[in-house]
């Protein structure tokens, strides 16, 4: 079996399609919906047979991919974009790579997006090798389909402290640093600019993602402890208010 992940936060204009594609393949496979937003989303995923997990606090990405992980069930684990920017063809392809591997990392070749976006994206790929230069042979960190053994991910989840855009990093490292099987898979990515969260706040993203890198650094280094400290998680927590 299968668990798919799909982390919606205020996604009611574009969910009710991604799901009457997946439900219409993926019978008899696990489909987990996490809601952490205001919208109506729930509403539109109570049509479809799937589950649907509900928080009433901010996950965050990463939060959500990891609350869908704890409830899964299936030997293979994967999370997609409430978008669905891949084909049925190429998600299927990314699950049946990952019965052989322990985490499928998706490379995008994409469809519509625009300059600033593309050179936002190739400067993060780069900027990410420089702070984790073991992860320079990666050429994509970033893509929202992945898929990963059950049994290699559970085991991890309290050393994924990334619940932001840099979860994927945070998941890749922490794959990488036990010599797991890592294998990429090229597929064409649809950027759909209407209605993405990224495009909406990009100063914002940008920052936090920067930010980021430097906290997943320092969480794997000595200086890890500086982490824990109370003025860190003050500061930490007025940042992340600011910046989301």
């Amino acid at each position: 079996m299968f668990s798919l992940v799909i982390p919606a936060y205020n996604e009611e204009k574009r969910i009710g399609n991604t799901l009457a594609q997946l439900t219409s393949v993926l019978k008899d496979q696990q489909i987990l919906v996490v809601f952490d937003g205001e919208d109506h989303t729930p509403e539109i995923v109570k049509n479809f047979p799937v589950e649907l997990i509900h928080s009433h606090k901010r996950l965050g990405k990463g939060g959500s991919i990891k609350e869908g992980i704890r409830r899964s069930k299936g030997e293979i684990v994967a999370f997609l974009d409430a978008d669905m920017p891949v084909t049925l063809q190429s998600l299927l392809k990314v699950l049946e790579t990952s019965l052989h591997s322990d985490l499928v990392v998706t490379v995008r070749t994409f469809m519509g997006l625009p300059t600033t976006r593309s050179f936002l994206h190739n400067s993060f790929v780069n900027t990410t090798k420089v702070f984790f230069p073991s992860l320079r042979k990666f050429r994509d960190f970033q893509g929202g389909l992945k898929a990963m053994k059950r049994d290699k991910v559970a085991p991890l989840l309290d050393e994924l402290i990334m619940n932001d855009w840099l979860f994927d990093i945070n998941l890749i490292y922490s794959f990488m640093r036990r010599g797991y099987i890592i294998e990429e898979v090229e597929v064409p990515w649809n950027h759909k600019e209407e209605g993405s969260h990224v495009s909406r706040k990009l100063v914002k993203v940008i920052v936090m993602m920067f930010l980021s890198l430097l906290k997943l650094r320092t969480f794997y280094s000595p200086a890890r402890w500086i982490l824990d400290t109370r003025s860190y998680k003050s500061m930490e927590s007025v940042l992340v208010n600011i910046l989301r």
